[in-house]
C-alpha cells in the first residue's frame, strides 16, 4: 500500500502538468454555417486540421445576451474535433489523441506506466507509450461485455484525457461552483482484436476500412499480450464556452449494426409501436448483428454468459422515433428531433464524401449523434437529468436525445423495454451523467468522481493546481 500512494503522488505530480509542458494550440478556423445547410467546411481536410473554436470567439459564446448557437454548429464541432484527434501528429507519427496533449488513464484517471526497469524506467514512472487494453465491461457495471456476431473475445475500452482536463481535474478542494476549463476533453474508444473480425474480412479490407494499431492486451494483473487491434467506436466529450456539462458526440463503424427506427434520407416519423417480429435487416455485413433476426429475437439486454453478440441500434443518431414516445413527447421536442436528425445526415454525407476521395479509412465511421443542454438562464446547481418526457422532461436538452453508441452502451439503449411501459423516459448520455443538485458540474464525468474518490482516501496525497 505505501508504495502505490507514493506512485499515486509522483502520478498526481505528472497529472498537475505546468503550462511549460503544454504545447501551443493551433490557430481554429472560421466560424460555422447556420443550420440551414449544415455541412462540413472544406479545411477539415487539410493538412493538418485544425481544432474547432471553442471559447470566447466560437458559436457557442453569448452575445448581447442571447444565445445564438444553432444545432448544427454542435454537430460540426463533433465532426471537426473527430478528424482534428485522428490526424496523424508529424511530431510522434500518431494519431493526435495518442501525442503529447493527451493521456491514456484508467476508470480512477491513474495513467499507465512503463514497466520498471534499471535502464529504461529506473524511477518506475515513466508513463506507457502503447496503448493498454484491459477494461471489457460496458456502460452500467452490470450490463456485460460485447462480442462480434461469431467471435469469442470481447471489446476493449480505452480512456483518454488532454491536459486541460487534467489541469482542471488536479484543482483541490473541487468546490460546486467548480467546473472543467474550456478546451477540456474526455475520450472513450472501442477496440476489437482484429482476429474477430477475420470471420468478416480478409485482412486487406480490415486495413482499408478500420483504424487499426497494435496495443498490449492485458489479460491479468501479470500477462500482457501485444495484438493489432481495430477502432469500432469513439466518444469525443469535450468543454466548450457556456457547456460546462460537456458536449457528448459519438462515432462508430458502419459496420457496427442496423438501425430499427431509421431512414437513408429525411426523418420519417413513426407513430406505431415498437414491434418484436420485425426482422430489422436482410444483410450479413454487420460486426454485431445476424441477418434476418427479428428484434424480438436479438438483444437490447445483455444475454448473461453468452459470447458472441446479436443485437440492433433502437435509434439513428439518437433520435426518439415511434409510439408511445411519439405520443407523449411535445410538438416543439419532435420538431427539434427532425432538425437534428437531418442535419447529422447532410453533415455525416458531406463528411464522407469527402473523405472517400481521400480514400481515407475514416469514411468507413459515421457520426451517430451528440447530447447537449441548452444552457441561457440553466440552474447548473439544481441539477442535471436525462429524462425527456413529461411529466419530469428537462426541457434543457438538445440533440440526440436517446444517444446511445453500440459499442459502449449496447444493453443501455433503454435498459432492455424499448416501449418502456413502466417508466417512459427515455436514457441518453445525462441518464448516467447526471448530477443532483448541489454538485459540481465537474461531476458528470464518472473517471473524474473515482479519482476524486481515490484523493479523498489517500491522505498521503499532496495534489497541486496546474500552473
Amino acid at each position: 500500500m505505501e508504495r502505490f500512494k507514493s506512485v499515486t503522488a509522483v502520478v498526481l505530480t505528472l497529472i498537475g502538468l505546468s503550462s511549460s509542458t503544454t504545447h501551443a494550440a493551433e490557430k481554429s478556423t472560421t466560424q460555422y454555417t447556420s443550420q440551414t445547410n449544415c455541412r462540413a467546411q472544406s479545411d477539415w481536410f487539410n493538412s493538418p486540421v485544425k481544432p474547432p473554436k471553442e471559447g470566447k470567439d466560437s458559436p457557442f459564446a453569448f452575445k448581447k445576451g442571447k444565445d445564438q448557437s444553432t444545432n448544427c454548429d454542435f454537430h460540426q464541432w463533433s465532426w471537426q474535433k473527430f478528424l482534428y484527434l485522428t490526424q496523424i501528429d508529424k511530431k510522434t507519427n500518431q494519431l493526435v489523441m495518442f501525442g503529447y496533449d493527451y493521456l491514456q488513464v484508467n476508470n480512477e484517471m491513474m495513467p499507465y506506466l512503463e514497466p520498471w526497469n534499471d535502464l529504461l524506467n529506473p524511477t518506475g514512472f515513466k508513463l506507457s507509450s502503447q496503448l493498454i487494453l484491459e477494461d471489457t465491461t460496458q456502460a452500467g457495471s452490470s450490463h456485460g461485455e460485447l462480442f462480434t456476431k461469431y467471435g469469442n473475445q470481447p471489446a476493449y475500452y480505452s480512456i483518454h484525457i488532454n491536459r486541460e482536463f487534467i489541469k482542471s481535474a488536479a484543482k483541490t478542494p473541487i468546490t460546486s461552483s467548480d467546473q472543467f476549463a474550456v478546451g477540456s476533453v474526455e475520450i472513450k474508444a472501442a477496440w476489437l482484436a482484429i482476429d474477430q473480425l477475420r470471420a468478416l474480412y480478409s485482412e486487406q479490407e480490415i486495413d482499408a476500412q478500420f483504424y487499426t494499431r497494435q496495443a498490449l492486451i492485458k489479460a491479468d494483473n501479470k500477462t500482457m499480450r501485444s495484438s493489432k487491434v481495430a477502432l469500432i467506436g469513439m466518444h469525443v466529450v469535450g468543454v466548450v464556452e457556456n457547456h460546462p456539462e460537456f458536449i457528448w458526440a459519438t462515432f462508430e463503424h458502419q459496420a457496427s449494426t442496423p438501425d430499427y427506427y431509421g431512414s437513408t434520407s429525411a426523418f420519417k416519423k413513426v407513430t406505431t409501436a415498437y414491434d418484436v417480429n420485425k426482422v430489422v435487416s436482410d444483410s450479413d455485413n454487420f460486426i454485431f448483428y445476424r441477418k434476418n433476426t427479428t428484434a424480438g429475437d436479438a438483444n437490447l439486454s445483455y444475454p448473461q454468459g453468452e459470447t458472441t453478440t446479436n443485437t440492433f441500434r433502437l435509434y439513428q443518431f439518437g433520435v426518439p422515433n415511434g409510439a408511445p414516445y411519439t405520443t407523449v413527447a411535445t410538438a416543439t421536442q419532435q420538431n427539434q428531433d427532425a432538425e437534428n436528425f437531418n442535419n447529422i445526415q447532410q453533415l455525416n454525407h458531406s463528411v464522407q464524401q469527402a473523405l472517400a476521395a481521400q480514400t481515407s479509412p475514416w469514411q468507413h465511421y459515421f457520426y451517430a449523434g451528440s447530447v447537449w443542454l441548452s444552457t441561457l438562464d440553466y440552474q447548473f446547481s439544481s441539477g442535471i437529468s436525462g429524462n425527456i418526457v413529461p411529466p419530469n422532461a428537462n426541457d434543457k436538452l438538445r440533440g440526440s436525445l436517446a444517444l446511445a453508441n453500440i459499442t459502449m452502451e449496447t444493453y443501455t439503449q433503454t435498459y432492455g423495454d424499448p416501449n418502456q411501459t413502466a417508466n417512459y423516459s427515455i436514457n441518453n448520455c445525462f441518464a448516467c451523467h447526471g448530477i443532483t443538485a448541489g454538485k459540481s458540474t465537474m461531476a458528470v464525468s464518472h473517471i473524474f468522481n473515482n479519482f476524486e474518490k481515490l484523493r479523498s482516501t489517500n491522505k498521503q496525497l499532496n495534489v497541486q493546481s496546474a500552473q
